[in-house]
């Protein structure tokens, strides 16, 4: 049997964004028996480096490559926090990102925006 530690994680995750510059992104890791839910969230003032948006094909690979999630259950979510201001374009998001996937590569990224309450259906049912 796996640990809970195996199937859940939350976390600071340090990447090498554009041109190698270190980059950070909040990580939680969902695994279940049918899928594995990924949700990146963009640390806008504490990532001194690339989004996660524009690094996004790099970056859920090498999750899945680091934490062995198999690509064909990855769902991948791009989260953004609530900036705290009246502008619409600044308020929570959620987008669930599908990606071809190419011998050992992410590809042509879709976006497709989720509410709050779906992703949390994704995470605990």
């Amino acid at each position: 049997m796996e640990s809970k530690v195996d199937n859940y994680q939350d976390q600071i995750y340090h990447f090498k964004g554009l041109w190698d510059v270190p980059s950070i992104c909040g990580l939680k890791i969902v695994k279940k028996a049918e899928n594995t839910v990924v949700i990146a969230t963009d640390l806008f003032e504490d990532n001194p480096g690339t989004s996660i948006t524009e690094w996004n094909v790099k970056l859920a690979k090498q999750i899945c490559d680091e934490n062995e999630i198999d690509y064909t259950d990855l769902i991948y979510i791009e989260h953004t926090p609530d900036k705290k201001t009246k502008l619409s374009f600044n308020h929570e998001s959620f987008f669930k990102v599908k990606f071809d996937v190419t011998s050992d590569k992410f590809e042509n990224p879709q976006w497709q925006e989720l509410a709050k309450n779906e992703v949390d259906k994704l995470i605990t049912e």
